[in-house]
Formats: C-alpha cells, structure tokens, sequence
C-alpha cells in the first residue's frame, strides 16, 4: 500500500510540473491581454508572439521557454496527513523522470567539474523547503527559475537607519543595470528579513506565491510596492528591451521581523514566463493542481 501511495504521488507531481512548465497562469496572461489593446503596434506584435508561443505550448504539451529552469518545491506538510512519505527523494524522483519524460532541458551542473549531470537534478537541486502546518492535506509548490532573470539577483545587509531609504535605490540600480536582459516585462520580488537567507525566502515567496495585482496587507508595504512600479516603468527599457511598454509587471514585498542592527535585503527577478503551480493532495488521495 505504502508504495502505491509514493508512486501515485509522484505521478501526480510530474503532472504538476507538466503543467507548470507548458502553461502561463492566468493572472500573467490576461495583464498580458489587457496591455496588447493599449500599446505601440511593435508592443502588439511582441505581445501576440508570446501569447502564441504559450498558446502552442498548452495545446503540444512543450515547455513554454528553452530555460526549463531550476526547479525549486516549497512543500507544506499538514500534522494531519496520514501517509508517510520520503518527500525529498520522491520529488527528486518526479523531477528527474519529468526531465526525461517531457522533456525537459538538464540544468544541474556541478560547479566543480563544470560537467551537466544530464539528469536535471544533482547536489542541492532539487531545491526543496519543507515546513509543517496545521492542517490535514499536502500542498506542493513547483516553480521553475529560469538562470536569465537570476543573474541580477541581490541580498545585502545594511544598517537599520538607511534601509528603507536605501532600498528604492538598490531596485532602481539593478533594472536600469540589467532590466534589458531579465526577459521583461519581469516581476521583483522583495524580501526583509533578519538574515540574508531569511530576506531570500521571504523575496521567493513574494516573487512566486503571489498573483499580479495582489498588495501586501500592511498598508505601508503596499504603497511602496505601487510606487516601486511606477519608479520602474519610468525607466524606458520596455518589453524585451525595445525602449516602448512596461518593464516591470509588478513589485510584490513581504517582510519579516529584522535584528535591531540589521536590516536585511533580498531583491530577486522573474521574466514574464512565470512557471508557479500548486499541488493539494488529501488524505483520500484526491489532488488538485492550481496555477
């Protein structure tokens, strides 16, 4: 019974990251929609080729970016579930049969010998956060970090009395440094925390767990984030770089409580293919896929 239970999970797992990797959420097309109508036509024209590209990708079941990304699973395991499951070998499972089965592009490579492990998983990736909630089912992000938008990517400390004059800044410097090639238009994610590593997780799950349009519930945050937006799009890098359309989609930042002589920063990227989905499973066995 126990490894029915571990092979139906995973098959359920490789279909989530099928899906993800094969189908723009619906938050990201339809900002896209909606721009097309209010745009240059050299805008209208870039849009309608993404739009067809993840068009075809749904309907053949191919990634919708060459960059199939590093997979990264953010796994919520409720006290209440009954089944007992190696999680980190049956997600490394599910991810390398996907990159088989789909396929999917190998992007693990081990630093030492700059050799491709041609399997897409290897040290470390893989990336897997696990924390345990009060609840009786399983939720299961996958998201895939594309290695473009990764690149501008920053965490810093400074001292508590500049940080949030400071920080403005630092986003501001890193889009007009490297918005052209972060795919755009992209979205940032922002993170505050007591560490560095902290301020990192808090900046994914801003980047990730959150849909375009969504504000921060404390009204402070939230105002930065539209003035972030607007300060950003200011800049003239545009879709792809062309100089016309929006840079930025949107700025999402979430915080958590800082030390007194720290102030913690992570500043993170994603392009316009943002690869986000989400897996329940219950203990009947019953899932559902979100995006």
């Amino acid at each position: 019974m126990a490894s029915q239970v571990y092979e139906l999970i995973k098959k359920s797992v490789k279909e989530l990251i099928l899906t993800v990797q094969t189908t723009l959420p619906e938050d990201v097309r339809k900002i896209l929609e909606s721009l097309r109508s209010r745009l240059s036509d050299k805008c209208r024209i870039l849009i309608d080729c993404m739009l067809k590209n993840c068009e075809l990708a749904k309907t053949e079941a191919k990634p919708i970016c060459q960059d199939t990304g590093t997979p990264l699973f953010y796994l919520r395991i409720g006290t209440g579930f009954q089944h007992v499951v190696n999680w980190c070998r049956l997600l490394t499972e599910a991810y390398a049969e996907a990159v088989q089965e789909i396929p999917l592009r190998p992007n693990a490579v081990d630093p030492v010998t700059n050799r491709n492990t041609g399997t897409g998983v290897g040290l470390g990736i893989p990336v897997i956060d696990v924390e345990y909630v009060d609840t009786d089912h399983v939720e299961i992000w996958y998201i895939a970090k594309g290695g473009g938008s990764e690149l501008p990517c920053r965490a810093l400390c400074t001292i508590p009395e500049k940080g949030w004059e400071k920080l403005p800044k630092i986003v501001e410097k890193l889009v007009e440094k490297y918005g052209r090639y972060i795919c755009p238009p992209a979205i940032v994610g922002i993170g505050i925390g007591a560490t560095l590593d902290s301020a990192v997780k808090l900046a994914k799950k801003a980047l990730f767990l959150r849909k375009i349009g969504e504000r921060n519930s404390i009204e402070k945050i939230a105002k930065l984030e539209e003035y972030l937006v607007d300060l950003l799009n200011r800049k003239n890098i545009g879709i792809q770089g062309l100089g016309e359309g929006p840079t930025i989609l949107d700025v999402h930042i979430e915080v958590g409580c800082r030390h007194p002589a720290t102030f913690c920063i992570a500043v993170l990227f994603c392009c316009w293919v943002v690869r986000r989905g989400l897996l329940r499973i219950y203990n009947d066995l019953r899932k559902e896929i979100v995006l």
